[in-house]
């Protein structure tokens, strides 16, 4: 890649911010520890009935997963607003949206990557079987990004207020009804032993979406965020 051009910047951007998370590895871990104690009581709390535990298994991952990555969105931009990288970033020749961009794929890497690796055992703990479990994985892994796309629109409009996470949180859990309605409906279904395609293709159909307008809107957001 020639230095100074846009692919650089973004690769240059993206290795920045997964060093920064490697330095800060209790973050990445705490996301993780959470939704495991998460899970966990799951069983205590509705007893060892394994019917039952598998019959929610899919939801409750689902939500666990959901609510952990809460836990790190709202330090998405507040970092680079504080020091003054996000004004370097504005300067910049290259796209802000793209650079936008890499910093959501940096989160996503960070917060929800770790959360799908652990996600087959924590539905294991609720004896999910293993064609479910797939469906599983597969619909974590279309959901999960255009959660931290979605995350990060909401997380650009809230930057300019402070102690914004109780209002983050308000703003993007009715955004995150139609996603779990899906995967886990898609779940629900391959327990079942019925077409669970539809549900992930139109998880595939929001995430291709969100990859194209939420780098906008991001960038459209912090602009304003930053001159008012």
């Amino acid at each position: 890649m020639t230095p100074g051009s846009t692919p650089a910047a973004c690769a240059a951007l993206l290795r920045r911010d997964l060093t920064l998370a490697w330095r800060r590895r209790g973050d990445i871990a705490m996301p993780v520890l959470y939704a495991v104690i998460v899970v966990t009581l799951f069983p205590f709390a509705l007893g060892p009935d394994a019917a039952l535990l598998e019959r929610i298994a899919g939801g409750v991952v689902f939500v666990t997963v959901l609510l952990a990555m809460l836990l790190s969105l709202d330090g998405l931009f507040r970092p680079d607003i504080d020091d003054g990288s996000m004004e370097q970033l504005m300067l910049a020749p290259q796209p802000l949206a793209l650079l936008v961009g890499m910093k959501i794929l940096a989160h996503w890497l960070t917060a929800a990557l770790p959360l799908i690796v652990i996600a087959p055992v924590l539905a294991g703990m609720l004896h999910l079987p293993g064609p479910p479990m797939a469906v599983l994985v597969l619909a974590l892994g279309l959901s999960t990004p255009l959660l931290s796309l979605l995350g990060a629109v909401l997380v650009a409009l809230t930057a300019g207020t402070k102690r914004s996470g109780m209002l983050l949180a308000l703003m993007l859990l009715p955004l995150c009804v139609p996603v779990v309605i899906f995967a886990a409906g898609a779940v629900a279904a391959a327990q079942d032993g019925l077409p669970w395609i539809a549900p992930i293709a139109w998880l595939g159909a929001g995430l291709v979406l969100s990859v194209v307008l939420a780098p906008l809107a991001c960038a459209a957001a912090l602009r304003i965020a930053m001159e008012s």
